[in-house]
């Protein structure tokens, strides 16, 4: 029989996560709505709340606030704190020592203050520059396309000391991973299409694949200089993202480039369904990462264990990551800390059993994914590592 690894003294650095929206969710709709991907209406208030990973949720939060296993009981009990609160009790229950922010999402007038955050947290706290939301906004301010690549240029130069560690981009969900190089005619046509739609709207969403990936190279060449971190988007989202183009073998171009080896590129959400894909890729390019997303995608104890499995047969250990991908709520980050810890404690415990490690090895690789590589990949000014016993 295998003894379980037990990893729950080991404080997680979230790897990839989002800010916590300073708002309730009273309304079972509202609140439901948060665990779905699905643009659909019935989706969102109904079908939302009868998946595996909701219902465990429901159970692990009634445990939490020590009420009944149903969701009226789960809101009111929540309802009774302020944001604060949640994260501060949530937070130190799943023993959170550190946080990697996306900016992009949820708009920052939603989220609480960084201040706020900080101090209910007591999470270490490190942002990245969504590139994506960058772009947008220069080519929104510059009418000339030489200007614009110029602007670009400036804005990413020191990007630690603008306060980010480095980048995030969405081209998943815009035109897809096949970030190719475009003559510079076809590049200037496609900032002509964007320009007319800021004519017309007065904003522009970055759908023009010329366009965008040409200030992608732009924004990885700055990455490779000055040693920075990207993470993709890759796999998992919502139907805007094609995923047929969301896959992370379709990046083969930009893992290739020998120009870009200096700059670490991080696979998110396991790229989940495509884990094994992204598994083989963090095992054979030395600057590829598998983050290991454990809240969302919102799959069962059964699947997270499953890619686990794939991620740790393959990957070297100190190239896998934790996160949850939480977002508005810190229920996200808290079960995806609980359940991460949980899942890499079973495929530990059975690497161990199947004796591919000792014990002491499995330890090893469990205190380097939770926090230890995301510790140093980017630059947390704080010590996250195993609290004494």
């Amino acid at each position: 029989m295998t003894v379980l690894l037990d990893l729950g003294d080991i404080p997680v650095i979230d790897n990839h996560c989002h800010a916590i929206q300073a708002a309730d969710y009273p309304d079972p709709a509202q609140w439901r709505q948060l665990f779905t991907e699905s643009p659909d209406e019935l989706m969102r208030t109904t079908h939302s709340a009868d998946t595996a990973f909701y219902r465990r949720l429901i159970r692990a939060m009634a445990d939490f606030h020590g009420v009944h296993r149903t969701e009226a009981e789960v809101l009111a009990a929540r309802a009774r704190l302020s944001p604060e609160q949640l994260v501060s009790a949530l937070f130190s229950d799943a023993k959170i020592g550190g946080v990697v922010i996306d900016t992009g999402y949820p708009a920052p007038e939603s989220a609480l203050s960084h201040e706020a955050f900080t101090a209910a947290s007591g999470a270490g706290h490190v942002a990245l520059q969504r590139l994506e939301l960058t772009f947008q906004d220069l080519v929104a301010e510059h009418a000339r396309y030489d200007d614009l690549v110029e602007a670009l240029r400036h804005e990413l130069a020191d990007v630690r000391a603008a306060g980010f560690a480095g980048f995030k981009t969405i081209a998943a969900y815009r035109t897809g991973l096949d970030i190719r190089r475009w003559p510079d005619d076809e590049a200037r046509a496609s900032f002509a299409r964007a320009r007319n739609e800021v004519a017309a709207s007065g904003s522009v969403r970055l759908g023009h694949k010329p366009l965008l990936d040409t200030l992608l190279h732009v924004a990885f060449e700055a990455a490779a200089e000055q040693r920075l971190p990207v993470q993709f988007h890759v796999g998992y989202g919502d139907p805007d993202a094609d995923l047929r183009r969301a896959a992370p073998l379709e990046l083969r171009a930009v893992f290739e480039n020998r120009a870009y080896r200096s700059m670490d590129i991080v696979l998110l959400h396991g790229c989940w369904p495509y884990f094994r894909e992204g598994a083989y890729l963090a095992s054979v390019y030395g600057n590829v990462y598998l983050d290991l997303s454990y809240a969302i995608p919102f799959l069962s104890v059964t699947e997270l264990t499953t890619m686990t499995r794939a991620a740790l047969a393959i990957a070297p250990f100190g190239k896998l990551m934790y996160s949850s991908d939480g977002a508005r709520v810190p229920e996200l980050h808290w079960i995806g800390a609980r359940d991460g810890r949980r899942a890499l404690g079973t495929v530990l415990s059975e690497l161990v059993e199947h004796d591919d490690l000792e014990p002491d090895e499995a330890r090893d690789a469990g205190e380097r994914i939770l926090n230890g590589t995301a510790h140093r990949l980017y630059g947390f000014a704080i010590a996250c590592h195993r609290t004494p016993s």
